[in-house]
């Protein structure tokens, strides 16, 4: 079934099976400017967020995220095409905070740190922020069931690669002029290493997973 966006401003009833359509590739989202249009997108993204905590995924839908912030569901379609594109948005919102605070750790490294040592230091403080968002697992297991594999290796939105590897290269090894290409595929082999440690509960697991990211980083900067 073809999806039909209504343009921004048009409020339609809609069925539970459209408001679950996966999104084309191609779906286009209104892309807000103005401050309290800002505003809105981000408290929906804050009602997803609270949705998943509180509830889990499955909880998640259109009308509830809409309830819980407060504006009915035609505004929530102005931002975001279905609920697929909720989610993602919001996974995307989540990663773009946990990148943030590597990107003002890298600021403060000390000027005599060794690059391993400033590699492993980076990766604990992606790995302690990402936990300390408590929907950040919950939405990745949900993003990973929408967003195809293939999509990562074209993935600029996360900002890893222009907020934090190619800074830390800049910084730590100026010599190295890095093929792009590299550089995305360490994005994508850690990222996955790191998002399988993220979605794993067992203790045990998880301390074998975080060795092998540190061991893959430490041998890809040496690479790099």
């Amino acid at each position: 079934m073809t999806k039909v966006i209504q343009p921004a401003g048009e409020t339609t009833r809609r069925t539970t099976s459209e408001r679950d359509v996966v999104p084309a590739p191609d779906a286009v989202r209104s892309v807000p400017v103005q401050g309290r249009a800002l505003r809105t997108r981000a408290s929906l993204l804050d009602a997803v967020e609270a949705v998943v905590v509180a509830e889990g995924i499955a909880a998640v839908t259109t009308t509830r995220v809409a309830e819980l912030a407060g504006v009915s569901v035609g505004t929530l379609y102005r931002y975001f095409v279905d609920r697929e594109d909720l989610l993602l948005s919001a996974y995307d919102a989540t990663v773009e905070r946990i990148v943030a605070v590597c990107a003002r750790e890298l600021e403060i490294l000390p000027d005599g740190i060794g690059i391993e040592d400033a590699a492993r230091r980076l990766l604990g403080v992606y790995l302690d922020a990402a936990e300390a968002l408590p929907a950040h697992a919950g939405l990745l297991k949900a993003m990973r069931a929408i967003r195809p594999v293939e999509a990562d290796q074209r993935d600029e939105r996360s900002g890893v690669i222009s907020e934090i590897l190619a800074p830390f290269l800049a910084r730590f090894s100026p010599a190295t002029s890095p093929d792009p290409a590299r550089l995305n595929l360490l994005n994508v082999l850690l990222g996955t290493l790191v998002d399988l440690y993220l979605v794993t509960r067992d203790d045990a697991d998880r301390a074998a997973l975080r060795r092998e990211i540190e061991a893959h980083l430490l041998l890809a900067v040496a690479r790099l």
